[in-house]
């Protein structure tokens, strides 16, 4: 193995080593199609395990070079621990990148001369710096349990159903400028069969007068030090009341939500909270759930700022959980947009203007847990608490890099108000067309799975029966069934319970009840897939969100056998015959083997079912000499055969053979014929001496003559049997 160049003696060495590093790993990561590898997974088990393993160490490497970056850039990202967590979490990877690259801009500039602004020129305040546990979250704070389901005690029951709109909450309309009662359904409603109510506050968000002093440039109001002070916990009416007493006094207030949707369908919010100048409160949401429709007074009053970071979900959860709208609103991310700081999360305006090191690891928290521990506590104290500060700084910023024709400010306001206006609208779930945000088609986009037809229906019957469930039983789909197991699940197809619950380590306990029923739903579905493979249409599948524009080629999803013929060649490889999955083959193979055996054919005739009376001569012989030689051994010992001495039939007696044969019958002689007869009707000499009083020694003489086949038989084998235990004799003797 060559040395790696050092990077500051040989620059251009290190650059060429690390770009021809780069290009084998990029070569042989794309030797093999993304979109094959679950098939190819599914021919050779050791492929599949060495697959495992090196995503296992790819995985691994990725965590530690993020941690390292994480390091320099100052984003924090959590570890990642399977390939959901990276598809649901992989905007923290983009935040890294993005830092990474904004810091060699920087860097570059610096080099050429062209320097810009440090953000550690921004004016700053000397502070204490908050200490906050540092170290990876406890199991019990991500996922508690033994917790009664809050939603199970919400006055307003939650509403999974997918044909029903969402119903608005709010109930009054305070600082109206139209009435609450005033609708216009937008163009795009129009042609939904269950449209939703228009967002009660479009109007007054759309005409709004800001007041003057936020355009004004002051000092930035110092907030008030974490350690030293403390916030209210509100969770009944007598606090709420407290509380709204000191916003009716505030010009500005802070909104942060903390929320929870692992095990509910929709989600919902577990925390609240809300700072002012002077005071922090932490709302208990689920305790004041049907109550917390009162802060409208507050929320919706366009005097009042209301300032959020990154409010999009928030806007979104505030009118789904509460019926609380936002007019005026101030979202501190499109400010740090519009500076062009390096990065635009909370953290960094957090380290920027206060220099306090917030602990992101309780972002992923179960909020629900009560009560609610110190260090939780502290985390949703400290995201409001110096919100405002913050804020004046950036509106200070805003102001000052305004230009005539641009007034920074009111850009910021402006895009802020565009989420102010985000309505909230059920997620439709759509079998047919597999659209929306919980719909089968963006996942087929994303994992690029290849599938047969049966494959692809049971993913189909899956997926629905897995969002069926959630909304009955009020769950996450990832609690229900998780997107790996799902895809485990399609690949190996079990129809048993044992087989499917070993789909999916450790099985979820939905899975788990309805291990059966799922068996049974895959092996339906996949009868009906061969049954009626022309209702299993095509996908239209396009590229994942980070491919770039030129290979948005749309490509449909098709059974396995249609492979590209590079592939078919890798399959001739391992000695595989493509022709076992052929499923197509396999049917007509099935149907041809059902027909002939249904079909109604005779071993002596074929598939003829003539009546002996229909034949002719020729066949009525054949048939005769064929019966004469058929044998019956009945497994008992009694049979006895009865001998009949061969009988000619004449030709006078015969049927007279039809005008077409050449020649006349030959007499058909019937030599032997074995009858089964009851040992009491049997005609033996035995009986007839008997009969005509014949002496005991003819009798016995008789009884000698007339053996029994199957005791003969049995006597001659025993007697061989015997033979065998002697010596043997000299072949002359013998």
């Amino acid at each position: 193995m060559t040395s790696i160049p050092d990077p500051k003696g040989q620059f251009k060495e290190y650059q060429q080593s690390l770009f021809n590093a780069l290009v084998s790993a990029t070569k042989a990561s794309s030797a093999i199609p993304v979109k094959d590898v679950g098939f190819l997974r599914s021919l050779d088990r050791q492929f599949a395990k060495d697959l495992d393993t090196s995503g296992s160490r790819l995985l691994k490497a990725t965590n530690q070079l993020l941690q390292q970056c994480s390091s320099d850039t100052g984003v924090q990202v959590s570890k990642y621990e399977d390939i959901d967590d990276v598809n649901e979490r992989y905007g923290g990877v983009v935040d890294i990148i993005d830092s990474l690259l904004e810091k060699a801009d920087v860097c570059l500039d610096e080099m050429t001369g062209q320097k810009g602004r440090k953000p550690e020129q921004i004016k700053q305040k000397p502070t204490e710096v908050a200490q906050v546990s540092k170290g990876k979250l406890e199991y019990k704070l991500l996922h508690a349990s033994n917790i009664v389901r809050p939603q199970m005690k919400f006055k307003d029951r939650v509403d999974n159903s997918n044909s029903t709109p969402f119903i608005r909450k709010i109930k009054e309309k305070p600082h109206a400028m139209v009435p609450l009662n005033f609708e216009t359904i937008d163009e795009a409603e129009e042609g939904k069969a269950t449209p939703s109510l228009p967002h009660p506050y479009e109007y007054e968000i759309k005409h709004i007068t800001y007041p003057e002093f936020m355009f004004e440039e002051k000092e930035p109001v110092m907030y008030e030090p974490f350690d030293t002070t403390t916030a209210a916990w509100v969770d009944d009416d007598e606090s709420l009341e407290k509380m709204m007493d000191e916003l009716a006094k505030a010009k500005e207030i802070a909104i942060d939500l903390e929320h929870h949707n692992y095990r509910s369908y929709q989600g919902f919010t577990c925390l609240m909270q809300v700072s002012t100048r002077d005071h922090d409160f932490i709302v208990d949401t689920l305790e004041l759930r049907d109550r917390l429709w009162k802060l409208n007074e507050y929320f919706a009053d366009p005097n009042v700022v209301k300032v959020l970071h990154g409010a999009d979900s928030d806007i979104i959860w505030l009118q789904r959980d509460f019926g609380l709208y936002i007019v005026n609103l101030f979202d501190t991310y499109f400010a740090s947009q519009l500076l062009e700081f390096p990065q635009k999360s909370l953290a960094y305006l957090l380290r920027t203007y206060c220099n306090v090191e917030a602990d992101k690891k309780y972002q992923l928290a179960d909020w629900r847990i009560r009560p609610l521990p110190e260090e939780m506590f502290k985390y949703a104290r400290a995201d409001t608490h110096y919100l405002l500060y913050i804020y004046d700084c950036v509106r200070n910023e805003l102001i000052q890099r305004s230009a005539a024709n641009e007034n920074l400010l009111r850009v910021a306001l402006q895009r802020s108000a565009g989420i102010a206006l985000q309505k909230h609208d059920k997620e439709v779930y759509d079998l047919e067309t597999g659209e929306g945000p919980t719909g089968w088609k963006g996942l087929l986009r994303k994992w690029q799975h290849p599938m047969t037809t049966q494959q692809l229906a049971v993913f189909k019957a899956l997926h629905q029966w897995r969002d069926v469930t959630a909304r009955e039983q009020d769950e996450s789909i990832r609690y229900i069934l998780p997107n790996h197991m799902l895809f485990s699940l399609v690949e190996r197809m079990p129809s048993d319970p044992a087989g499917v619950m070993g789909c999916c380590n450790p099985c979820p306990p939905l899975v788990r009840m309805n291990a059966q029923s799922i068996g049974i739903l895959i092996q339906k579905t996949r009868m009906d897939a061969v049954l009626h493979p022309s209702a299993q249409s095509s996908i239209v599948t396009g590229p994942s969100s980070g491919t770039t524009e030129k290979t948005t080629t749309k490509t449909p999803i098709t059974p396995a056998q249609n492979i590209p013929s590079k592939n078919k060649a890798n399959v001739a490889k391992m000695e595989v015959d493509p022709s076992v999955f052929d499923l197509n083959k396999v049917d007509q193979v099935r149907r041809e083997q059902t027909e002939k055996i249904n079909k109604a054919i005779a071993t002596l005739s074929g598939d003829s079912m003539d009546s002996i009376d229909e034949m002719d001569d020729t066949a009525r012989a054949l048939v005769e000499e064929i019966r004469s030689t058929l044998k019956l051994a009945l497994p008992f010992e009694g049979l006895k055969f009865k001998k009949l001495k061969g009988t000619v039939v004449s030709t006078s007696t015969a049927t007279a053979p039809s005008p077409s044969s050449a020649s006349p019958l030959p007499p058909t002689t019937e030599s032997l014929e074995h009858l089964y007869v009851p040992s009491s009707e049997r005609e033996t000499k035995k009986r007839k001496l008997l009969q005509t009083g014949a002496s005991l020694t003819s009798v016995a003489q008789v009884e000698e003559e007339d053996a029994i086949v199957l005791k003969d038989t049995m006597r001659k084998t025993k007697k061989k049997k015997g033979n065998k235990k002697k010596k043997s004799k000299s072949p002359a003797q013998e």
